[in-house]
Order: structure tokens, then C-alpha cells, then sequence
């Protein structure tokens, strides 16, 4: 009896050991996981700030993106040029509402993601021909390129344009793109040639009144002298040759007053690629 009584007695104290060795072992794993679970909680919440932060931080972004690319249009569309940018393909994508109004006649986009070429309405075979073969020679220049050219308005009709347009770069020194900016040169086109039409005008009235009064004297003198000669051969056969005479001299004084009525400048083709005075349309006297 008292054997078994000590046995047992050993047996419950292995047990109470085991118990408590079991208990401190799951007392540390559930520390270790308390642990565990509190890092991963301060990653989390540490994650979800740098998230917030990020996100702040991006939607601040994006609102200065947006507000910089409204400022650029609005800047676009304050000037009174025409204005258009292209990709490295040549396709439009954007433009001013000059350009699109003024040029094309059509809304913005209905023009972008379109390459001139596709527009023959808009803008005529020869004129995108011309375009193209400008944008080339920027690409040679890699730099600015200026030209001047002719462009078909909304209207219809086509107007004297200088065309500036510089190239647009990558962050790796590629060609991405091109853009381009249009002024209106017809008046003063217009202007340079009347002032030149007025200036060859002067010059030509200058000559035209020099010859005239250098030859109206001899004229005079010949022409007293064939009348002396028509006098002098009164019934002869020659007479014949001195009308024909007098009428040559007529028509060499309704010529001076012609020069002397001279009011614009006005020219005609002549043999090779010489351009003479066309004076039957240059003077008021017909």
C-alpha cells in the first residue's frame, strides 16, 4: 500500500512538471506570436501611412500636372499664332483653337491622332508634300527650321505663312515629336510688293519720261522734214513710201504718249525669259 501511494505520488509530480514545462512552452510560443502578430500589426499600420503619404503625395502631383497642363493650354490658346505639335510619326496631338478654328475649320479632335495627309480637304496633296519635306530638313538641321510657305485657310483661300518649327527630345536625346508655330505674312507680303510694284513704277515712269522728251525733238525734226518731202515730191511715185513714212512717225508719237501716260506697272513676256513693260496695259492712254 504504501509503495503504490509513493508511486502515485511520483506520478503526479512527473505530471505537475510536464504540465508546467507544457504550460511555459506554450506560454513563450504565445508570447513569440503576440510578438509576431504586434510587428506585423506595426508594418501594417506603418504600410497603410506610407500609403496615405503616397497617395497625398501623388494626388498632389497630379493636381499641379493638371493644373500645368491647363496652363499651357491656356497659354496655346492666348496667342493669336497658330500652334500644333506632332509625334516622331507625324500625327497631330494638339494643337490651338487658332490653328483649328482659323486653319483647319475643324474642332480639336477631330485633328488630333490625325496626320495631315488625311485631311486632303483641310490640307491639299501639295501643301502636305511641302510640309513634310520642311519637317525633314529640321530633322537634319536638329535644330529650329524656318520657311515660308503657303497655307489653305478655313476659308478657302490660301494665305502666305512663315512656319517655325523646332524639334521635341526624349529624356534620351531621341526625336519625339515636333511643333510648330505659324505667322500670317500675307499683308505684309502684300505690302512689300506694292511698295516694290510702286517703286519699279517710279523707275520705269523715270526712263519712260527721259525717252520721251529725248525723242520727242527728233521725232518733230523728221517728222517736219517728211512733210517738206511730201511737199517736194508732189506726184511722184515715191510718195507712196513717205505716207507709209508718216504714218510709222504717228505711230511712234501715239507710243511716247503712251510712255508719258504710264500709271502702274504692268509687264509682259518677252523672248526667252525676259519681261518687258507691256505698255498698252501699264497706260491710261489707249
Amino acid at each position: 500500500m504504501g509503495i503504490i501511494f509513493w508511486f502515485l505520488i511520483l506520478l503526479l509530480s512527473g505530471l505537475a512538471v510536464w504540465g508546467f514545462l507544457r504550460y511555459r512552452r506554450l506560454d513563450q510560443q504565445m508570447q513569440t506570436l503576440k510578438r509576431s502578430l504586434l510587428e506585423i500589426n506595426q508594418k501594417t499600420h506603418a504600410s497603410e501611412e506610407a500609403h496615405t503619404k503616397n497617395q497625398a503625395r501623388w494626388e498632389q502631383t497630379e493636381e499641379k500636372l493638371r493644373s500645368f497642363l491647363l496652363l499651357m493650354d491656356t497659354l496655346m490658346n492666348t496667342i493669336p499664332n497658330p500652334i500644333y505639335f506632332k509625334d516622331a510619326e507625324g500625327v497631330y496631338q494638339g494643337c490651338n483653337k487658332v490653328f483649328a478654328k482659323q486653319i483647319l475649320g475643324l474642332t480639336r479632335d477631330r485633328i488630333i491622332g490625325k496626320r495631315p495627309m488625311e485631311m486632303p480637304d483641310q490640307i491639299p496633296a501639295d501643301l502636305a508634300a511641302a510640309y513634310q519635306r520642311e519637317e525633314y530638313k529640321m530633322i537634319d538641321k536638329a535644330g529650329i527650321h524656318a520657311f515660308e510657305t503657303q497655307v489653305q485657310c478655313a476659308d478657302g483661300q490660301r494665305r502666305d505663312f512663315l512656319f517655325s518649327l523646332a524639334p521635341v527630345m526624349d529624356r534620351h536625346g531621341n526625336l519625339s515629336g515636333s511643333v510648330a508655330v505659324l505667322s500670317d505674312l500675307t499683308d505684309k507680303n502684300r505690302a512689300a510688293q506694292n511698295r516694290m510694284q510702286k517703286e519699279r513704277l517710279e523707275g520705269v515712269l523715270e526712263i519712260a519720261g527721259a525717252v520721251c522728251h529725248e525723242f520727242n525733238q527728233p521725232l518733230q525734226a523728221i517728222s517736219g522734214y517728211t512733210e517738206l518731202m511730201a511737199m517736194k515730191l508732189n506726184g511722184h511715185e515715191a510718195l507712196s513710201y513717205i505716207d507709209k513714212l508718216t504714218d510709222q512717225i504717228e505711230r511712234m508719237r501715239d507710243i511716247t504718249d503712251k510712255l508719258q501716260g504710264l500709271t502702274r506697272y504692268e509687264t509682259k513676256d518677252y523672248t526667252g525669259n525676259t519681261k518687258i513693260i507691256d505698255i498698252e496695259k501699264a497706260s491710261e492712254k489707249q
